[in-house]
């Protein structure tokens, strides 16, 4: 079921009463062509009717409040359009006592229940007082209600409409982040900027972070297509991250694929230094040892490597060095294995002419 569903279902479950055109008119000087149904939250009344209280004892302000509530839970509801002519008749006087409404809720942790009235309350007052607090609300409950995230971009996008507004690019910018749509994010961060948002140092991180995160998926994206400019951008990366065992991995990795071996093989080893169960390091090293001939090396790495991942690609890279390091005995050994994890693979099969002539 989606929020906008289970809202529209604590809707039906409200208590409706029928008011006649004219009880309308004479409690909220508001003028209707039928009779029609106001709202209460079942909870509200429900004390009342179990002290032997009648219906026409129940406060008005009650129906106020369960107008302000279908407003938020169910916009598709028939007498929206009257509740809003009665709300907007009487806008102050009934904002205020909402308003008091949404905070108690908010205190007591019923945060479905206030963030349903905000979402009223905006349709009646659709101020970036109200949209900030509606926003962190979404939050709020979107930390333990992940589902959650599409209603609050629903919200983000109402906010939006506002000229020059900051704060929904923040949080939209939080959602494309956790959503890894770094661009997207990069975006959002930088217009929340541009439109006047305040960069604490909380904000200046998350946008450091979001930064890091664009170049380095960008740099992973172009490894072999743009070694160079990628190695750029993981370079760029250093001054900040020099401590990242990750990142040193890749910047070995590019120097690897544009023939500069030794210094592929420096950054790996810095890597390894940072971390050394970073299997995909062992590799590398592995690799890098093997093109400048030093296959005693290539084959310690590598070894270690395949021992955790079984890896095919490890496997045949072994065999390739057990050859030609001249160690034929090892060699069909390890191409025996290779051949029973997968005989299918593209270098087993070219092997089988080395081995099964």
């Amino acid at each position: 079921m989606s929020i906008s569903e289970e809202f529209k279902e604590k809707v039906s479950k409200l208590i409706f009463l029928e008011f006649k055109k004219e009880s309308i008119y004479n409690i909220f000087k508001v003028e209707v062509s039928e009779n029609i149904y106001l709202p209460l939250r079942a909870e509200r009344v429900i004390d009342k009717v179990k002290s032997g209280e009648k219906f026409k004892d129940i406060p008005l302000s009650f129906f106020v409040e369960g107008m302000f509530y279908v407003l938020g839970g169910d916009s598709s509801f028939k007498f929206n359009n009257i509740y809003l002519k009665i709300l907007n008749n009487n806008k102050a006087e009934f904002m205020k006592y909402v308003k008091g409404i949404i905070v108690d809720e908010i205190k007591n942790k019923t945060y479905e229940d206030a963030y349903i009235m905000l979402k009223g309350l905006i349709e009646i007052e659709g101020t970036e007082e109200n949209f900030d607090k509606i926003m962190m609300l979404s939050e709020t409950i979107r930390e333990k209600k992940s589902e959650f995230q599409e209603e609050e971009l629903v919200i983000i996008e109402k906010a939006k409409k506002l000229k020059n507004y900051a704060n929904p690019y923040l949080y939209e910018a939080y959602i494309k982040n956790e959503n890894k749509d770094f661009e997207g994010a990069w975006y959002c961060i930088n217009t929340y900027i541009e439109y006047g948002g305040e960069a604490t140092n909380k904000i200046s991180e998350f946008k450091n972070s979001i930064g890091f995160i664009r170049s380095y998926e960008k740099a992973k994206a172009i490894i072999y297509d743009e070694p160079k400019e990628s190695l750029k951008l993981f370079v760029s990366l250093l001054d900040e991250f020099e401590d990242d065992a990750i990142l040193n991995y890749y910047i070995g990795m590019n120097y690897r694929i544009i023939g500069n071996h030794e210094k592929a093989i420096y950054y790996l080893n810095e890597a390894m230094a940072l971390d050394s169960n970073v299997v995909e390091v062992f590799n590398e090293l592995g690799i890098n040892y093997a093109a400048i001939n030093e296959y005693d090396k290539a084959i310690q790495y590598m070894r270690k490597a395949f021992e955790v991942t079984k890896s095919i690609e490890i496997c045949t890279n072994l065999i390739m060095c057990y050859l030609n390091k001249g160690d034929i005995t090892q060699a069909k050994l390890h191409y025996e294995i290779a051949k029973k994890m997968d005989s299918n693979d593209e270098i087993v099969i070219k092997l089988k002419n080395v081995f099964e002539k």
